[in-house]
C-alpha cells in the first residue's frame, strides 16, 4: 500500500514537475536566446527588483511573526489566533485591490485625513502604486505572509515540549519573552524554515500581485517573463523560456541566500539575542510593537474590505470627500449576468482540488504511519521553486505530448500547488496524534478504515476541515497556472479579477475583489461550522445514563 501510494503521488505530482525541468534545461543549451536575454534593456534591475522584494518581504514576515510569538501573548495573540482563518480566508488578488484603494495617491487612507490635517484638495503626486523600489509590494506581501507563517508556526508547536521549555526557563530565571528568545523559537526553527522558504519563493516570483502593485519600468523578471510569453510574436517565446530558467537559478541563488544567513545568524548573531545575562528587565518596545502589528493586521484587513465594498456602491467619490457623495448597484446588476461562468469554473476547480488532495495527503500520511515520514521539501517541491519555471517547463511538455489545454490541464496544474498547502496543514496534527486510540480500536476488531473512520477521523476532523478550506483558498487564488494551461478558454474570478484590477475602473474591480473573496469566506464557515455541527450530533446519539 505504502509504495503504491508513493507511484501514484509521484507520477501524479512529482514526475511531471521534473520532466518539465528537464526539458527546460534541455531548451536552455541553445546559446542564440541568452545572448538575446542578457542585453535586454533592464534586465538586471529586473533581477535586483525580484530578489529585492522576495529577501525583504519573506526576512520581514519571519520577524514579525518571531515579535508575535514572543511578546504577543495575551488576549491580543489569542484574538490573533481565532481571526487566522478570515485573515487567510482573503485571496492575495483581493486583498491587493483593497490595499491599492487604500494607499493610493486618492486613496481612502489620505481621503480620510485631507484636507484637514495635509491642505489637499487635489490628490498630490506620490508614486505609491508601482513605485520603483516595489516597497507597496513588500507591505502587501508582509501582510498576507505574517499570517501564513504565524500558522505553521503555531501549527508546529507542542503543547508539552513547550510546557517543559517554558518550566526550563523559568527554572533559570527567565523572563518569558526570553523563554521564547532563548529556548522555544530555535527549536520551532526547523518547522519554520521550509514555509519561508515557500514564502521567498512566491515573492521572487509572484506575477498577479506584481502586475497590480509591483515596478513597471521595469517590471520585475517574473512579469517580463510572463508578458513575453504572452506577446502574439513567436520571437519573444524562446527568451521566456530561457528568462524561466534564469528564473530558476535566482530562486535557487535566494535559497542559498536565506541558508547563508541563517549561518551567520548561528556563528555570530547570538549575541543579539534576548537572554538572561545581557537584558535585566524586560523591554517595553517589543511588547508593543506585537500589539501595534496585531492591530495592523486586523486593521488593515477590515479597511481593505471596507473600501471594496465602498467603491463597489459608488457612483460618485470626489476627492477629497471621505465618503462618496452618490451611490449606484448598477454595477453590480450589471455584472451578475456575466458571473456565471467564471464563478461555476472557480467553485469547481477549488472544491474538487482541494477535495482529492485532502484524500491524497490522508493516503500519504496513513501509509507513513511506522515508517520514515517523506521528506518535507520533496513535498514542498512546488512551493521552494518559481511557478513560472515550473509551468513554463510543465507547457513545454504537455505541448510535445500534444496534450489538449483546458479545464483537465487546468485542474491538474492547481493540484501541483493545493496538495502540499494541505500536507503541511495537516502534518503536525497527523505527528500529534496518539496512535494508541486507534490501536485500542484494533484489539476490539476493529479493521484500519474502520478506526479511522471511527476514532481518528473524528478527532481530526478540525485540522481535515481546515486543511481542505486552505487547499480550496489555494485554488481560488492561482492565476498563472490558470492562464497557462487554460490559454484563455478557463475563466476564473481572479483572472477576471487581475484583468480588471490592472485597469483604471475602480468600481468593476473592488466588485470582483468582493466576489472573489465570497468563496472563501464562504469554504471556511464551512470548515468552522461543520465540525461544530458533527459534535453536537454525536453528543445527541450518546445514549443517557
Amino acid at each position: 500500500m505504502h509504495r503504491l501510494i508513493l507511484t501514484v503521488t509521484g507520477l501524479l505530482l512529482w514526475l511531471p514537475l521534473l520532466a518539465g525541468l528537464l526539458l527546460l534545461l534541455g531548451q536552455g543549451l541553445t546559446p542564440a536566446p541568452w545572448l538575446r536575454l542578457l542585453v535586454q534593456p533592464g534586465l538586471w534591475t529586473s533581477i535586483g527588483l525580484s530578489l529585492w522584494i522576495a529577501l525583504a518581504s519573506s526576512l520581514i514576515s519571519l520577524l514579525l511573526v518571531a515579535l508575535l510569538l514572543a511578546h504577543g501573548e495575551g488576549r491580543g495573540l489569542a484574538l490573533l489566533r481565532r481571526l487566522l482563518s478570515p485573515l487567510l480566508a482573503m485571496p492575495h488578488v483581493a486583498f491587493a485591490i483593497g490595499f491599492a484603494f487604500l494607499i493610493a495617491p486618492s486613496g481612502w487612507l489620505l481621503r480620510l485625513i485631507s484636507p484637514a490635517l495635509t491642505g489637499f484638495v487635489l490628490p498630490p503626486d506620490w508614486q505609491t502604486l508601482h513605485d520603483p523600489w516595489g516597497l507597496g509590494l513588500i507591505a502587501l506581501l508582509v501582510l498576507k505572509e505574517t499570517p501564513f507563517l504565524l500558522l505553521m508556526a503555531l501549527g508546529a508547536l507542542d503543547p508539552a515540549l513547550t510546557a517543559r521549555q517554558q518550566w526550563l526557563g523559568q527554572s533559570l530565571g527567565f523572563r518569558p519573552p526570553q523563554i521564547w528568545w532563548r529556548l522555544i523559537l530555535p527549536s520551532l526553527w526547523p518547522s519554520l524554515r521550509l514555509p519561508l522558504y515557500a514564502v521567498a519563493a512566491y515573492g521572487l516570483a509572484v506575477v498577479d500581485l506584481a502586475l497590480l502593485l509591483g515596478p513597471t519600468q521595469p517590471a520585475p523578471l517574473a512579469v517580463r517573463l510572463w508578458r513575453w510569453y504572452q506577446d502574439p510574436d513567436l520571437h519573444w517565446r524562446p527568451l521566456a523560456n530561457h528568462g524561466a530558467l534564469l528564473l530558476f537559478g535566482l530562486n535557487l541563488l535566494l535559497l542559498a541566500l536565506l541558508r547563508a544567513l541563517e549561518w551567520a545568524h548561528l556563528h555570530w548573531g547570538k549575541g543579539l539575542m534576548l537572554d538572561g545575562r545581557r537584558q535585566t528587565s524586560p523591554s517595553r518596545l517589543a511588547p508593543a510593537l506585537a500589539l501595534i502589528l496585531t492591530t495592523l493586521l486586523l486593521a488593515t484587513n477590515l479597511l481593505v474590505l471596507a473600501a471594496l465594498l465602498l467603491w463597489s456602491l459608488t457612483r460618485r467619490w470626489p476627492f477629497p470627500a471621505p465618503w462618496p457623495s452618490q451611490w449606484s448597484g448598477h454595477h453590480w446588476q450589471q455584472a451578475m449576468a456575466e458571473l456565471a461562468q467564471p464563478l461555476a469554473h472557480s467553485a469547481w476547480l477549488a472544491l474538487l482540488s482541494a477535495l482529492l488532495a485532502l484524500v491524497l495527503v490522508v493516503l500519504a500520511l496513513e501509509a507513513q504511519r511506522g515508517r520514515r515520514p517523506w521528506p518535507l521539501w520533496l513535498i514542498c517541491l512546488p512551493l521552494l521553486l518559481p511557478q513560472a519555471s515550473l509551468l513554463f517547463g510543465v507547457r513545454l511538455g504537455a505541448d510535445w505530448l500534444g496534450l489538449p489545454v483546458g479545464m483537465g490541464l487546468v485542474f491538474w496544474s492547481q493540484l501541483l500547488f493545493v496538495y502540499p498547502y494541505v500536507y503541511l496543514c495537516l502534518y503536525g496534527p497527523y505527528r500529534q496524534f496518539d496512535d494508541r486510540l486507534t490501536q485500542a480500536a484494533a484489539t476490539l476488531g476493529a479493521r484500519p478504515w474502520q478506526a479511522w473512520w471511527r476514532v481518528k477521523g473524528p478527532l481530526l476532523l478540525r485540522p481535515l476541515a481546515f486543511a481542505c478550506a486552505v487547499g480550496a483558498t489555494v485554488s481560488l487564488a492561482q492565476y498563472l497556472p490558470t492562464l497557462l494551461f487554460g490559454a484563455g478558454r478557463v475563466i476564473t474570478l481572479t483572472t477576471e479579477a487581475v484583468a480588471i484590477g490592472s485597469g483604471l475602473n475602480r468600481r468593476l474591480a473592488s466588485l470582483y475583489g468582493l466576489l472573489q473573496l465570497a468563496l472563501p469566506l464562504l469554504i471556511y464557515a464551512l470548515a468552522l461550522w461543520l465540525p461544530h455541527r458533527a459534535e453536537r450530533a454525536s453528543h445527541q446519539l450518546e445514549p443517557t445514563p
